[in-house]
């Protein structure tokens, strides 16, 4: 059995992770192993974990689970909206689709990191990407109008990864615009669940390549 860790940002990566890849890879034979991304360390205290804010949390953090040889593969899980200024090829990014972007960011941090038991994947845009693939997943929490006017939304992109990067139309601040109460540990990953990953693969081109990369490990 292949044994894989995934690095990510948060608390909602953490549970899709655990409730959504972990039991899809473990019927393929692979044992998926999930941690965040660790931002502060207090002597003798337990270290703060979740977001970040430096690209040198997330290169600490890689840097030590290299170091654990039971690993066959180490990979991220972390939005593209919101990278910080000194991670690896931000300031050399093509003036052209987001596509091409986040695959010269996941290039340089590839480089940096240089080991080929890293695989870097970088999020388009965010995890709430994925809630575009069908708001009505969260049929039972929102009324079924707010939720049809975030599918509208989605219908106006090719991809539910196409949909803006900025502080107004990024996919968490649409959503969040719609629906008052959505709390992203909570909902995010029961939407992503009840739609299902053959949904999100078939939607996602960029979220499919890597699944399809660690099937193939």
């Amino acid at each position: 059995m292949r044994h894989v860790m995934m690095l990510v940002e948060g608390q909602t990566e953490e549970a899709f992770v655990n409730k959504v890849l972990k039991p899809y890879f473990l019927e393929k034979q692979i044992f998926v192993d999930v941690t965040m991304v660790c931002t502060k360390k207090v002597k003798n205290l337990r270290a703060h974990r979740g977001g970040f804010s430096d690209f040198d949390q997330v290169n600490r953090d890689i840097t030590r689970l290299l170091k654990s040889s039971h690993f066959d593969l180490i990979t991220t899980l972390i939005d593209y909206y919101g990278l910080p200024s000194n991670f690896p090829g931000y300031g050399s990014t093509p003036d052209s689709n987001c596509y091409d972007k986040v695959n010269h960011l996941e290039t340089e941090f590839a480089r940096h990191i240089n080991n080929d038991k890293f695989l870097p994947f970088i999020m388009l845009h965010e995890f709430e990407s994925l809630i575009f693939c069908d708001a009505h997943s969260l049929t039972g929490f929102f009324s079924t109008r707010k939720l049809e006017r975030l599918n509208r939304i989605a219908l106006q992109y090719d991809s539910p990864e196409l949909i803006n990067n900025s502080p107004q139309t990024a996919p968490s601040k649409r959503i969040l615009s719609e629906l008052d109460n959505y709390e992203k540990p909570l909902h995010g990953p029961i939407a992503v669940q009840n739609i299902g990953l053959d949904k999100i693969r078939d939607q996602c081109p960029h979220f499919n390549e890597w699944i399809s990369y660690i099937e193939k490990i």
